[in-house]
């Protein structure tokens, strides 16, 4: 019997990690079998304490205080039984290692369970990350092109029945910005589902794009200024792609929002990396704030991701965005 018992309960450490209950009530059993048959328990009383750290690591807490009293409970009462070997010393030094190894055992368990929930937060975070910027995206390209869009409309049906040439013109413009849109739209949806996650693809715009974007706009009626310096500064992908929207979102809001027929865009080096400057002359908007429409929150929102600074307010009597964006090695 004895035999049998010390292979049960040393057998059950195979279970240890995944039925750590189970392999503790089987430690525990055959042990004090061992024990109440006038045996000795040698190895036994070390494979007990790593059967108890086990439970208190792999199980619940609760599992491992109710361990730690069925095992203080068991010495005491074998004690009391005058089993040999087991006087009061011996019963005193096993009470310690029967606390040390729960307790080594429950700050295991506190630790991955720690771990873990910062893991759960790191991820909840990304995905938050992930829907903001796609937000950002969908907002640049739809707001955009639904402006234009919008503006052409108007001009079409204004001049339609007068001046047929003007009304064809806007109707192409319109047809060429939907098929823009739905270009950038199948990019980003493509993005959603790429699997690599290397984040290796290129964005769809860029400082290059700036010229393209301007005579779109020219084409709509918005007689855009654009300056550059000889040589753009290294902004990296992300740089790149934020400069661009930056334009894009400014000149939009120009057109949406004020009745101006001009505006100036500006980039210039400066001591950190690329400055951009866009003014609407104006008059027709008063100063929304850098937070008040999801265009312009969306600007703050990358241009803090990219270390840099974004100002927007009232100039004169228009409008003026002003961002700095920094180099890509400085970030």
């Amino acid at each position: 019997m004895a035999v049998a018992a010390t292979v049960l309960a040393a057998g059950g450490l195979a279970w240890r990690r995944s039925h750590p209950v189970r392999s503790f009530a089987a430690m525990l059993s055959g042990c004090l079998v061992v024990s109440l048959t006038d045996h000795y328990i040698g190895l036994l009383s070390l494979l007990f304490l790593v059967s108890l750290y086990s439970l208190a690591a792999h199980g619940r807490r609760r599992d491992g205080l109710i361990g730690l009293g069925a095992g203080i409970t068991s010495f005491v009462s074998l004690a009391l039984l005058d089993v040999p070997d087991l006087g009061t010393s011996v019963l005193l030094q096993s009470l310690a290692l029967l606390v040390a190894a729960w307790a080594l055992g429950d700050a295991i368990r506190s630790r991955r369970e720690q771990q873990r929930v910062q893991e759960r937060e790191l991820v909840e975070s990304a995905v938050a990350e992930e829907r903001l910027r796609v937000a950002r995206e969908l907002h640049d390209v739809v707001a955009h092109s639904m402006s234009l869009i919008a503006v052409q409309a108007g001009v079409g049906a204004h001049v339609i029945h007068s001046d047929v040439t003007a009304a064809e013109q806007a109707l192409e413009i319109i047809a060429e910005t939907s098929r823009r849109a739905l270009e950038q739209t199948r990019s980003m949806l493509g993005m959603l589902r790429e699997n690599s996650g290397d984040g290796t693809r290129p964005p769809t715009q860029g400082l290059g794009d700036l010229p393209s974007l301007v005579d779109d706009l020219r084409a709509a009626g918005l007689l855009v200024q654009l300056t550059v310096p000889s040589v753009l500064p290294d902004l990296g992908a992300a740089g790149s792609l934020a400069a661009y929207r930056i334009v894009q979102e400014s000149l939009t809001n120009v057109i949406k929002h004020s009745t101006a027929t001009a505006a100036t865009v500006t980039l210039r080096d400066s001591s950190v990396g690329l400055a951009i400057e866009v003014i609407d002359p104006g008059p027709g908007r008063s100063n929304p704030g850098p937070g008040s429409g999801h265009g312009l929150l969306g600007l703050a929102e990358r241009v803090r991701l990219l270390d840099g600074t974004l100002d927007a307010g009232v100039h004169g009597t228009g409008f003026r965005v002003y961002a700095v964006l920094t180099l890509g090695s400085a970030r």
